[in-house]
């Protein structure tokens, strides 16, 4: 196709100025102008007959068309490489962007990661620490896990785990102040999570409508990574995911004191582009990462009838 190798260094020059939203420092990754970056994305955009970009104040923003064509060609280019390193470079291993939230990663993934990399030599995964919320937008992944409802526009969100949430703590704690009723916790340190989910108002509307829950002044620890050891650690009580923590449960580190399950509205759910392109090496991760949370789920629901 004529002018197709012209095309496609404008849509690398275009994913690049998307994804740092500064010709400066796209024209420095592709060794340009920065005259000549704005003459590849002019090229484009009359080419689609649509602005990509907006000048504003601040700096580049995406339009809507742009953000719309970003999300398109970033896959496409992705499937182009791989499919580059797959031919040119046989040995190589292809290397995947993988998004996953802060207490997935620690808790129920990187323990797990070797066995992947033992059936898939190949593959290098990349683990970038994410929210679903508050990052740049230009950012792109081949997948991601996030903790949410499972409601999310332009991704297909499928279950892994965590629905099922209780309260817990530690023995030494309850050892000095028992729990044997919702009443005994009025007198007792309770720990809140800043984030969305796994909070003492849905525990609460479930277990104890008309209890007024932890003051407003009760200790609040920026997610799981810093709550479970608090708990751990006897500092108070706190709503947790049962996945997060079965292995502390088993060994009595931790207790559920009142023995109570709620289903909540959050879980870790596998998040990937709509529509699906990816190619087979990212069908790989998320085929396994399917399977490793099937077999939480069972570990949980046999604890849960044990």
């Amino acid at each position: 196709m004529k002018g197709t190798h012209k095309n496609l260094t404008s849509l690398r020059i275009f994913e690049a100025a998307a994804r740092t939203l500064n010709f400066s420092r796209t024209a420095e990754e592709h060794h340009l102008t920065q005259g000549a970056i704005s003459k590849h994305i002019a090229g484009l955009e009359k080419r689609l007959g649509t602005v990509l970009f907006k000048r504003t104040p601040t700096g580049l923003r995406l339009t809507h068309a742009g953000a719309l064509y970003l999300e398109k060609i970033s896959a496409a280019l992705r499937l182009l490489d791989e499919a580059d390193a797959t031919v040119a470079h046989p040995g190589s291993r292809v290397a995947l962007n993988i998004a996953v939230s802060p207490s997935f990663a620690p808790f129920l993934l990187i323990g797990r990661l070797a066995e992947f990399f033992n059936r898939h030599p190949d593959i290098r995964v990349n683990i970038r620490p994410r929210l679903i919320y508050g990052r740049p937008a230009g950012e792109r992944f081949d997948a991601e896990i996030q903790l949410h409802t499972g409601h999310i526009s332009g991704k297909t969100a499928q279950y892994l785990c965590g629905r099922e949430m209780t309260l817990v703590a530690a023995p030494s704690l309850l050892e000095r102040r028992p729990v044997r009723g919702i009443d005994d916790l009025q007198h007792l340190p309770l720990l809140k999570r800043a984030q969305r989910g796994y909070g003492w108002d849905e525990w609460r509307a479930e277990i104890a409508p008309h209890w007024a829950g932890p003051g407003q002044h009760a200790a609040e620890y920026e997610g799981f990574s810093l709550l479970l050891p608090a708990t751990l650690h006897g500092l108070g009580l706190a709503i947790v995911p049962i996945c997060l923590v079965l292995e502390h449960l088993r060994a009595g580190r931790l207790v559920r004191p009142l023995g109570e399950v709620v289903a909540g509205r959050h879980a870790y759910y596998l998040l990937q582009p709509r529509p699906d392109t990816s190619g087979p090496c990212t069908q790989a991760f998320c085929d396994w990462i399917r399977e490793e949370s099937q077999r939480v789920e069972d570990a949980v629901q046999d604890y849960l009838a044990s």
